[in-house]
């Protein structure tokens, strides 16, 4: 009997020696991340081939949130409260992006068929971007 116990332990005294809390601290360098609210007119889409495309200005994205951090958007296509993040494909439309340096571009294309260019949207969008600071 003596020797299930002390099995019992030992397999125990393995298992809770080889867990290890982990405590992680969000933005360990004092940044904090920074969220910004850009809205897209239907007009605002520019058509290059079978793309729509819009260009969001940011100057906060310099040279070195482009080189350290980590751009992420996420698309309100009613303006209403329901996001969605990008990127995406819904109703035979795909939603995707590019960021350099000074801004972001955002995409539209047809998913269904990259030939045909994708219908225009009618509704005013809003698009949330979030610049994540990175702690090196």
């Amino acid at each position: 009997m003596k020797k299930y116990i002390l099995l019992l332990l030992a397999i125990t005294a393995i298992g809770l020696s080889s867990c290890k809390k982990e405590v992680l601290v969000p933005n360990d360098n004092g940044l904090p991340n920074k969220t910004y609210l850009r809205y897209i007119q239907p007009g605002d889409w520019r058509q290059d081939g079978n793309t729509l495309s819009v260009f969001l200005p940011l100057p906060d994205l310099d040279k070195a949130t482009f080189e350290n951090d980590e751009v992420a958007l996420s698309i309100s296509r009613l303006d209403n409260d329901l996001y969605d993040k990008l990127p995406l494909v819904d109703n035979a439309r795909s939603y995707s992006y590019t960021y350099a340096v000074g801004g972001i571009t955002l995409y539209l294309q047809n998913a269904a068929d990259l030939s045909v260019p994708p219908t225009r949207p009618t509704d005013k969008s809003r698009v949330k971007i979030i610049l994540i600071t990175s702690s090196l």
